[in-house]
């Protein structure tokens, strides 16, 4: 059969509506225009679907793994579609590794058995099997840990959110034209609101296309994504700034950047709580049966110096948040990496968990140069 490209669209849209990608629109997205992209003899490169399909033409974030991750969470799921739902398809699609482009490849029927086997054929063939199999049940996926169960132990779909900041476009301190950074502004109704109270600034000062994001997001995402590597789970990543309440609530959610953008897992962290209440510079514990009430300031003037806050909490639909909050990098970029360790996870399991399935952890963390970081814990509470 000669493939047209009625039967190429065909075979991506069948791929598509699989249930294999059900819980995945930006595999199925990703898939279509890297399809379309090869139809039309697109030049792929990693820096073109970083701006063609994700819409983002940030220099700043020159080392953002996004595109690789994604390639890399829809090549495995192509080959769990062809090893279940799509076993039997005549032709199935590729993307070879270090390419972009997409190409079919017809199946070749299987070869019928030509000879009857005898059992002394067949014996060190079974036996080799027997090999086979005791080696699989010893490489098998090991057990995730009790924290992390309800996001890598479900078909439920998990989206990684990373923290970025607005900004604005306009006149720079050199008077020339660029973007332009306040923390009092951290979206599109706060900054009109800023124009309607200060209208000399109307003309002058635009929302910006872009966000900006630190490295501490290029850290976290290849921390969590090795991570989920290891229990062969995989996650979207999104940005807050561009991340909808809807987005938010259809799974699982990690969150990993700072609270002083006015994120809105601030909201969700607040209500799934109830001893905690947090803001964009404190932390507050009241109404527990056995601690003292406390206010933490999170401000800090010192760099290598910080608050971080870590929470596991419920969600809705029977989905769970893993928020990782810090006013600078530091904190984000070690709680990520002790809470992604099995030895901390375990001590910190056993010693703070028990039986508790959600907690609020607040860490004091140091860092010469924002680098070999230093972990206090100062408050768990499991709730």
């Amino acid at each position: 059969m000669h493939l047209t490209e009625r039967i190429e669209q065909e075979i991506v849209s069948k791929i598509k509506d699989s249930e294999t990608f059900k819980n995945a629109p930006t595999s199925r997205g990703l898939l279509q225009y890297l399809y379309e992209a090869t139809k039309n003899d697109t030049h792929l490169k990693e820096t073109v679907i970083e701006l063609e399909f994700f819409k983002n033409n940030l220099s700043e974030e020159r080392n953002n793994p996004r595109v690789r991750v994604n390639i890399y969470n829809l090549r495995k799921k192509l080959t769990a579609y062809y090893e279940t739902e799509g076993d039997a398809d005549a032709w199935q699609l590729k993307i070879d590794k270090g390419q972009y482009k997409v190409r079919f490849v017809k199946k070749r029927a299987p070869v019928a058995q030509m000879n009857k086997i005898s059992w002394s054929q067949l014996l060190p063939y079974g036996l080799l099997v027997i090999a086979l199999v005791a080696l699989l049940l010893t490489n098998m996926t090991p057990k995730a840990p009790q924290l992390w169960r309800s996001l890598l132990g479900t078909d439920k779909s998990t989206n990684l959110v990373l923290g970025d900041h607005f900004g604005a476009m306009g006149q720079t301190m050199t008077g020339g034209k660029g973007w332009t950074r306040d923390f009092e502004i951290n979206t599109v109704d706060g900054f009109y609101d800023l124009l309607e109270a200060k209208p000399e600034l109307k003309g002058v000062l635009h929302p910006s296309k872009y966000s900006y994001t630190t490295r501490m997001a290029a850290m976290a995402t290849q921390r969590l994504q090795q991570f989920f590597q290891e229990y062969d789970k995989e996650f979207s990543i999104r940005f807050s700034t561009q991340t909808t309440l809807p987005e938010i609530k259809e799974g699982n959610a990690i969150y990993a950047g700072p609270v002083k953008n006015e994120n809105q897992f601030i909201r969700f962290f607040n209500e799934a709580n109830p001893y905690f209440n947090l803001t964009a510079r404190t932390l507050e514990l009241s109404r527990h049966p056995t601690l003292n009430d406390t206010l933490i300031t999170l401000g800090n003037a010192v760099v290598d110096q910080e608050y971080a806050i870590v929470s596991k909490y419920p969600s809705m639909g029977n989905a769970d948040h893993f928020v990782f909050f810090s006013q600078h990098d530091i904190g984000v970029s070690a709680t990520v990496e002790y809470f992604t360790n099995n030895d901390s996870l375990q001590k910190f399991e056993k010693k703070h968990l028990k039986g508790k399935k959600y907690f609020t952890a607040l860490f004091k963390v140091k860092g010469q140069h924002r680098v070999n970081t230093d972990l206090n814990l100062e408050m768990v509470v499991g709730f």
